[in-house]
C-alpha cells in the first residue's frame, strides 16, 4: 500500500479542489452513470458534479457539460447561459432520434441500407434490423428474418422507425470524440450470444463487455469520423460506434451520453477546459488529471473484471 505524508496529502487535495472550475450535470437514473457521481472514480474532483437533488441545481457559475437534457432544463430555467452549455439540447436531438439521425446521415457509404418504412422493406435483403425511436441499449429492437415474419405491415411501421440489412460483425468497437477528435477507443465484445445475434428479447437490453484499446483507432476511421463529425459541428462529446465487417467499416450509432468508462471524462475537462478558457490547462493541473485518469482506469477494471479490461 502507498503511504501518504500528510503534507503530500494536503497538497494533492488542493491541487484537485483547484480543478473545479467546469461543472458536469448527470442523472442518476442511468446505472452506468455511477461511473460519473461515484465517489470511487475521480470525476467529482476534476468537475462539479450536479443531479436533481443537489442544491447546486439552482444557480451555476460554471460551464456545464450535459449529460442530463431533464437536469439541464431545471439550470436554464435558473438562468444558466446558452454560451454555457456544451451539448446543448438541440445539438443532443440530432442524435437521440434514429430516424433523424439516420435521415441526416442518409446516403453514406458506411451505414447499413436503411429504409424508414416498412413498406420499402422489399428493397432489402434479409435479414432485417428493425428499431423503434429514442430507445437506449438496444431496447426494442427485432430481427425479422423473412417477409413472413411481417404479418401486419401497419402495426410494424407504428413500433419502428428504422429498417437496415443485418451485417455479419466481426468486431466492434467504440470512438470517444470531442468535436471530431478522437479521445479513447474500447472494443465491444458482445456478453451473450443474444447481444452477438441480436435474439434477445424485443424489451431486453444488449449487454457488452469492454476492453479498453491501447492503440490508436485504426486509421481506415479518420475520414468515418470526418464525415460524421461534420454533420454534427454543434455538437462538443459523443460517441461513435462502430462495426468491421471484414474489411468494411459500419457506424451503427452516435450517443452523446455514453457510459463513461475508463477516466474518459478526463479526457473531456482537458478540451473542455481550453474550448471555455481559450488556453491550456497549466501544466501541473494536465499531471494531475493523468494521473486520475490512471486511477479511474484501475477503477474501472475493478468494479467488474469480466465486463472491462484492457486489450
Amino acid at each position: 500500500m502507498l503511504l501518504k505524508t500528510y503534507t503530500e496529502f494536503i497538497l494533492e487535495r488542493e491541487t484537485r479542489s483547484q480543478l473545479k472550475q467546469l461543472a458536469l450535470v448527470v442523472s442518476r437514473d442511468m446505472p452506468d452513470n455511477q461511473y460519473i457521481y461515484d465517489s470511487k472514480y475521480n470525476t467529482g474532483n476534476m468537475f462539479n458534479v450536479i443531479n436533481k437533488d443537489d442544491a447546486k441545481i439552482k444557480k451555476l457559475n460554471e460551464p456545464v457539460l450535459n449529460y442530463s437534457n431533464v437536469n439541464l432544463k431545471r439550470l436554464v430555467k435558473n438562468g444558466l447561459k446558452d454560451s454555457m452549455i456544451y451539448n446543448k439540447l438541440e445539438a443532443k436531438e440530432g442524435v437521440s432520434s434514429k430516424k433523424a439521425w439516420h435521415k441526416l446521415h442518409e446516403g453514406s457509404l458506411y451505414l447499413p441500407k436503411t429504409v424508414f418504412d416498412v413498406r420499402d422493406i422489399k428493397n432489402l435483403a434479409f435479414p432485417v434490423v428493425a428499431k423503434p425511436d429514442n430507445r437506449y441499449g438496444g431496447q426494442g429492437i427485432v430481427v425479422f428474418k423473412s417477409p413472413a415474419q411481417l404479418k401486419s405491415l401497419e402495426s410494424v411501421n407504428e413500433k419502428f422507425a428504422i429498417f437496415s440489412e443485418k451485417i455479419n460483425i466481426d468486431e466492434e468497437f467504440r470512438i470517444f470524440c470531442w468535436k471530431g477528435e478522437p479521445l479513447t477507443t474500447m472494443f465491444r465484445v458482445p456478453a451473450n450470444d443474444e447481444t452477438k445475434d441480436l435474439s434477445k428479447k424485443p424489451e431486453d437490453k444488449l449487454v457488452f463487455n469492454y476492453e479498453l484499446s491501447s492503440q490508436a483507432p485504426p486509421p481506415e476511421t479518420a475520414d468515418i469520423i470526418k464525415e460524421f463529425s461534420s454533420k454534427h459541428e454543434d455538437l462538443d462529446f459523443y460517441s461513435i460506434d462502430f462495426a468491421r465487417s471484414g474489411d468494411k467499416y459500419y457506424v451503427i450509432e452516435m450517443s452523446t451520453e455514453p457510459g463513461p468508462f475508463f477516466g474518459v471524462m478526463g479526457q473531456v475537462y482537458k478540451r473542455m477546459y481550453k474550448d471555455y478558457f481559450g488556453q491550456e490547462l497549466p501544466s501541473e493541473d494536465h499531471v494531475a488529471i493523468d494521473k486520475m485518469i490512471e486511477e479511474d482506469i484501475d477503477a474501472t477494471i475493478a468494479s467488474d473484471p469480466k465486463r472491462f479490461k484492457k486489450r
